[in-house]
């Protein structure tokens, strides 16, 4: 997958994703936002907002930004914000990978059902990172690589497929996270179907040095957490 091909799906199904994905994903996006454990006047960075379903879940003593690639995707979630009279938020159009923000910015970082749809996701885990505060939040909302062998080798048939209409299925959370500067403090299987994991993250980047083996033991507690939910 590239931008290009990412932009092109998920403008397509900008007209209709409120539709497919709004009400069955509610509740597993109400636990991540809650998981951010927002404090008043923190900000917050939302990755990949798309129509903006997750913006009215949001304390109104914060800051939100929500990015996307989609225009299209972000006239809807500009249309929430509207709706809502949500002042608090704003939209704009970013890559993930290419963020246009400080170092160090902001205080808590939601991607729900994102990880899997982006062209490079190491490279916009790490530039979540960056533009995330030492000791800040970070939380992940997404489908990971299954590590039973039937599931596994599924998720590899239909990888090609899945690719084409805009997500990977084979997206392994231990990768993802080694040497990133965090430590999960959270992970857990959600509905629907319990095919999804909420991650939970604390931003440890100024430890980084000096705490390699804590950050690897908390990704394995947490494959175990999912494992055993």
């Amino acid at each position: 997958m590239d931008a290009a091909h990412v932009e092109k799906v998920y403008s397509s199904y900008s007209g209709v994703y409120d539709v497919l994905f709004g009400k069955v994903f509610h509740r597993s996006r109400c636990h991540a936002v809650e998981l951010l454990s927002v404090k008043p006047g923190q900000e917050v960075l939302e990755v990949g907002v798309g129509t903006g379903l997750s913006l009215p879940l949001y304390p109104r003593w914060c800051r939100v930004t929500g990015i996307d690639l989609s225009d299209k995707m972000l006239e809807k979630g500009r249309e929430k914000i509207r709706r809502h009279r949500l002042a608090h938020a704003r939209l704009m159009r970013m890559d993930a990978s290419a963020m246009q923000f400080d170092a160090d910015r902001f205080d808590a970082v939601l991607a729900a059902y994102v990880m899997s749809a982006v062209p490079d996701p190491l490279r916009t885990l790490g530039e979540m990172v960056r533009v995330c505060k030492p000791g800040g939040t970070i939380v992940l909302l997404n489908h990971f690589h299954a590590k039973h062998p039937f599931g596994a080798r599924i998720e590899r048939w239909f990888s090609p497929l899945c690719t084409k209409i805009g997500f990977r299925s084979d997206l392994d959370l231990e990768h993802l996270l080694a040497g990133s500067g965090l430590r999960v403090t959270v992970g857990r299987k959600v509905n629907p179907f319990g095919y999804w994991t909420i991650v939970q993250c604390l931003n440890t980047k100024s430890d980084q040095a000096r705490e390699p083996a804590a950050r690897m033991q908390g990704v394995r507690s947490a494959r175990r957490a999912t494992l055993h939910a």
